[in-house]
């Protein structure tokens, strides 16, 4: 690492994510307005933490910044296209409206960190025998082996030579790198005072930062925000690994926005409602999805407009376009993002929000009818890093603001994200399906206080990247 990310917190960072701790009930009340929240203290909600007690840990070098690169339907008649009044009441039980005007959240000027050497971007849409070649000495390149992780000592185990500082597992002919890799090379950003395993459960903490992670576990949390991870957390001779995919397509990028390779300039967003015309996607309780993913994105497109951004509609109307159709207009649209609006279907009982960015190479979706496993690569692999970075900013700021359900950022191969050529993500809104998430859905107040949560997000997110696309 050079000497820069000793001196200074790159500030770049407190614009990327609002991730003031959450709580996983759902009750849509305002996230406690007195909390200092991410936007004015990096990954720091201010509340208390059930981190355990720091152990004592000698002081190491950090080790030097490694290369990180390497729809739905459902079936339930609307009862009723009027919905019913929405009672809000904030955490502390006092009913409040919904579309009462909070403070806006403080950006925070970004302090520039050196950027480190990475390799040129892969052409991930061909597969050659290159990608399978050993890194060269220095590089930090992501497994791309296609074999199942196991977790069985019983498969072939290598520790193999510290590369730039990383210490490298192999375990199953794939690679993973050590959770004290990860604590070491960003201490000097973060300045982690916890790190710790009880059982199967391992922490990593500071007043800035707090990941929790469970050995056997794709499921990780980054300051109470989830994050499901493209393969399970492992442990070997005492040691707890992370993938080294999950390290240059997940963490890294989310950590460290401000060194994301390929970051472009953007001033316009491309906003897509879900379905529309013949196909009406997901049958609520007091509606349709089509209908309410065209609300919500007309409301997205205000809030983006009133923070300075332009705005691309895919359709303004009750109209089917295809989803090539929708991809060629995000391709075609310089200078921009990719925000695709859905809400969810299933069971009665089934709640909460979650965000997808396109599974990267050599990793599998999230959930079986999300594309499989990704072999050879597809377009929006070339984002991959840009991708995760906007899934966390938006996913993050509409959780720490509303106590919804906290489902998760998630992977999958749809169709608008495999074929887009920009940082593109897809928001699931909650269920229609579900007579209180449908309830909130259908209120013009909850979609204008989301919206406003997605435009700050945006805006951070730009924010954050600022440094790298200035030097690209």
């Amino acid at each position: 690492m050079t000497s820069g990310l000793h001196s200074q917190l790159p500030k770049a960072l407190v614009a990327i994510f609002a991730l003031a701790l959450a709580s996983a009930s759902f009750d849509v009340a305002h996230a406690d307005d007195a909390k200092p929240g991410f936007f004015k203290k990096l990954f720091g909600g201010g509340g208390k933490t059930e981190t355990p007690p720091p152990a004592p840990e000698p002081e190491k070098k950090p080790a030097a910044k490694p290369k990180p690169e390497p729809e739905k339907t459902a079936t339930k008649k609307p009862a009723s296209s009027k919905p019913p009044r929405v009672i809000i009441t904030t955490t502390g039980g006092k009913k409040v409206e919904i579309g009462k005007k909070t403070a806006p959240a403080k950006t925070v000027a970004k302090t520039e960190t050196p950027k480190p050497k990475e390799e040129p971007i892969k052409d991930v849409t061909k597969s050659t025998a290159k990608d399978n070649e050993a890194p060269m000495k220095g590089e930090f390149k992501e497994d791309d082996d296609d074999k199942t992780v196991s977790t069985e000592k019983s498969k072939a185990v290598e520790v193999l030579p510290a590369n730039g500082g990383w210490e490298i597992v192999k375990i199953g002919g794939r690679d993973y790198v050590t959770a004290e890799s990860i604590r070491n090379f960003y201490n000097p950003v973060y300045g982690f005072t916890t790190f710790r395993t009880q059982g199967t459960h391992f922490w990593l903490g500071s007043s800035k930062l707090i990941l929790k992670a469970q050995i056997g576990s794709q499921e990780m949390l980054i300051n109470n925000i989830k994050f499901i991870l493209s393969f399970p957390v492992v442990e070997y001779n005492g040691k707890v690994l992370f993938s080294r995919l999950d390290l240059c397509k997940l963490i890294d990028p989310v950590l460290y926005p401000s060194h994301i390779q390929n970051a472009e300039f953007f001033d316009t967003i491309v906003v897509d409602a879900g379905h529309g015309g013949h196909d009406a996607g997901a049958r609520g309780i007091y509606g349709y999805e089509k209908d309410f993913a065209l609300k919500m994105a007309m409301s997205v497109r205000a809030a983006l407009m009133q923070r300075g951004f332009k705005v691309i509609l895919t359709r303004a109307n009750d109209t089917f376009i295809t989803l090539g159709g929708r991809v060629a207009i995000a391709n075609q649209t310089p200078k921009s993002i990719f925000l695709s609006f859905h809400f969810n279907s299933g069971g009665a009982a089934a709640t909460g929000i979650e965000t997808w960015a396109l599974t990267p190479q050599s990793a599998a979706a999230t959930i079986s009818r999300g594309g499989g496993y990704n072999v050879n690569g597809v377009t929006g692999n070339k984002q991959d890093s840009a991708n995760i970075a906007l899934a966390t900013a938006v996913h993050a700021s509409v959780i720490s603001r509303f106590k919804f359900v906290d489902r998760g950022i998630k992977r999958a191969q749809w169709s608008v994200l495999s074929g887009c050529k920009r940082p593109g993500i897809l928001f699931e809104g909650g269920f229609v399906t579900n007579g209180a998430e449908c309830q909130l859905v259908a209120s013009e107040t909850y979609r204008q206080q989301v919206s406003a949560a997605i435009g700050d997000a945006v805006l951070n997110y730009r924010k954050a990247l600022e440094s790298a696309m200035v030097k690209r």
